[in-house]
């Protein structure tokens, strides 16, 4: 049997293969957050598709926190009996699935906040939505900081197997870490230690929320991507301190907004980006992502690179995600030991099953073309779906 299909565990939790479905946002939620029948019918393809592990799309802590109309929540306790009958419903079909929970920070979309402004570790811009957000405040903060436990302690009591915090990708965890971001002078920022200070105390309050035995997963970027931004000079000691305090798999990815094509390599839907905006914005954003198009080709497994790195002396488990296509990456990523698991997103919104096809024999290539409509038409409102295989058929 291929290594991908050995059964292996992340803490207590025990998994049938090494294959985990990354996060990828739904846009299937109740305008107040609560999950729907759409988001049942996802999350049931992808347990009889044969993923080891599902990790929902990020779930907001608070209401500020906010990224996306449509986005779920973990903030109110109304979602515990929502999001039961999911958890059920996954396990019966012999899945299991943890919540990533976030906040979106300066990456707000400003309809996701009706006229509130975003907050950030330091007053910093946003340039995919040219908004400015503003530094918290010490109390924030600490609430901030509750605001995840409290979460947590929902999802736990929801049903799920895990809980993943969202460390990456530019949002409020990962924006404390990044010098880019966080232009700090007090307790939470100045030096790399102290930038690293709000993580590892989002971490804790997970940890005493959920209590020892339960899995927590954390996602970070190795490479932020950008000028001044974080890089594994930082983002590799950060690791190895959270897997010290206990988190129990570290999840690598890399990227935040203004440098998109380094987290989800490939195409560029322009023609959604562009609608919308007026001619020198719309001009702007569009010589941009051709510039970043030309100068960051797609390869498979774009991350693999910090993942050897970093692995040899993790002592934790390491989820590699990013542009993994076909069934030889990832045997080749797991039998080196760069990585302990393999995560993917896109393909698996084309294709739930591609696990079961890998397993039956069927060694082909994802369908996915990583056209990045999907994340398109999101931007625009739309649920998560293959949008190129709906345009095709």
């Amino acid at each position: 049997m291929s290594i991908v299909f050995e059964p292996s565990s992340i803490g207590s939790m025990a998994l049938k293969n090494r294959i985990i479905r990354s996060a990828f946002l739904e846009k299937m939620a109740s305008p107040d957050g609560l999950p729907t029948d759409d988001t049942l019918r996802l999350y049931e393809r992808l347990a009889r598709g044969g993923v080891g592990l599902i990790i929902t799309g990020m779930a907001y802590v608070n209401r500020v926190g906010k990224g996306q109309p449509l986005q779920h929540g973990a903030h109110v306790d109304a979602m515990i009996p929502a999001w039961r009958r999911i958890t059920d419903s996954v396990h019966e079909l012999g899945g299991k699935i943890a919540m990533q929970i976030v906040h979106c920070g300066r990456q707000a979309n400003p309809k996701a906040l009706n006229g509130t402004q975003a907050v950030a570790p330091s007053a910093a811009p946003n340039l995919y939505y040219l908004t400015r957000s503003r530094a918290m405040t010490g109390d924030e903060i600490v609430q901030t900081i509750k605001d995840f436990g409290d979460a947590a302690a929902r999802v736990k009591e929801a049903g799920f197997d895990a809980v993943q915090v969202h460390g990456a990708h530019g949002y409020l965890v990962s924006s404390f870490l990044s010098p880019l971001t966080n232009r700090r002078c007090d307790e939470w920022g100045g030096d790399a230690a102290r930038r690293l200070r709000f993580p590892v105390e989002v971490y804790n309050a997970v940890r005493r929320a959920v209590g020892p035995g339960f899995p927590v997963l954390y996602k970070m970027n190795a490479n932020d991507f950008t000028w001044n931004g974080l890089t594994p000079r930082e983002s590799f000691p950060a690791a190895h301190r959270l897997a010290e305090l206990g988190v129990d798999a570290l999840e690598l990815s890399g990227g935040i907004f203004e440098t998109f094509l380094h987290t989800s390599r490939g195409g560029m839907p322009l023609d959604l980006i562009a609608l919308g905006r007026s001619p020198i914005v719309r001009q702007c954003l569009m010589t941009v992502f051709r510039l970043q198009k030309m100068f960051i080709p797609f390869k498979e497994a774009y991350f693999l690179s910090y993942a050897a790195k970093l692995k040899p002396t993790l002592k934790i488990p390491l989820i590699l995600v990013g542009g993994i296509r076909t069934p030889e990456m990832a045997e080749r990523i797991l039998e080196t030991g760069a990585a302990d698991f393999i995560s993917m997103a896109r393909p698996l919104v084309r294709e739930p099953d591609l696990p079961n096809k890998w397993l039956s024999g069927r060694r082909v290539a994802a369908q996915c073309s990583s056209c990045n409509r999907c994340a398109g038409e999101e931007d625009r409102g739309n649920k998560a779906k293959c949008y190129a295989r709906a345009k095709s058929t």
